[in-house]
């Protein structure tokens, strides 16, 4: 009886290394190769949305720019020309945590002399706020964007794709709502509705 049960204990303790050797053999396999990162999804990389720009983050709805501040970032301005559309203008600007908010500030400064075009943003308008949240930005301005248009309905439509195209170069963005002095408006200037967010429109702008 000894030996059976000798035998028995040893069938079990072989079934037993039997098993723990095979649950070693397929942790091995599961596991990340030396030097190899596990896959995460994007924007949940150590808990940032890296969707705005390659290396930037949206965050406090601001679309911000991680990196070494004072680092230049490529950003898109759009101007207008002066048969009516819009010219997308290359423009480097020092890297900030409120990259959207810099490229705005940018846009209203307007085109470099010389460049033959035209500014969209009336002169004296100020960006008030900017906001980022589910896809759209809410953008506040100052009243000079509409008390100081220009008027015409070619001038209304440039000056609000100006800002949509500008803005929907981030990934984060899909619409842009805008605002004056915090405040939904029908018009800017007769022509045209931006009560409701606007999505980007690529026909407006000028094939090189």
């Amino acid at each position: 009886m000894m030996a059976i049960a000798k035998k028995k204990s040893v069938r079990w303790m072989f079934s037993g290394v039997a098993v723990l050797a095979l649950v070693l053999f397929l942790c091995g396999c599961t596991a990340p190769a030396r030097g190899e990162k596990p896959y995460v999804p994007a924007g949940e990389a150590g808990g940032r949305d890296t969707s705005v720009m390659p290396g930037d983050t949206a965050g406090a709805g601001q679309g911000q720019a991680g990196g070494e501040p004072g680092k230049a970032v490529t950003v898109v301005l759009y101007f207008s020309d002066d048969r009516g559309y819009l010219v997308a203008v290359k423009k480097e600007i020092p890297r900030t945590q409120a990259i959207a908010r810099a490229t705005i500030e940018e846009l209203c400064r307007g085109p470099v002399s010389g460049s033959g075009l035209n500014p969209t943003i009336p002169p004296g308008t100020r960006l008030k706020d900017i906001n980022i949240k589910d896809g759209v930005a809410t953008v506040d301005f100052s009243r000079e964007l509409k008390t100081k248009h220009w008027g015409g309905s070619s001038g209304e439509l440039l000056t609000v794709y100006s800002i949509v195209n500008t803005l929907t170069q981030f990934p984060s963005v899909q619409k842009v709502q805008l605002l004056v002095e915090g405040e939904r408006q029908q018009t800017l200037a007769g022509h045209m509705d931006i009560s409701r967010p606007l999505q980007r429109d690529s026909g407006l702008i000028r094939s090189r």
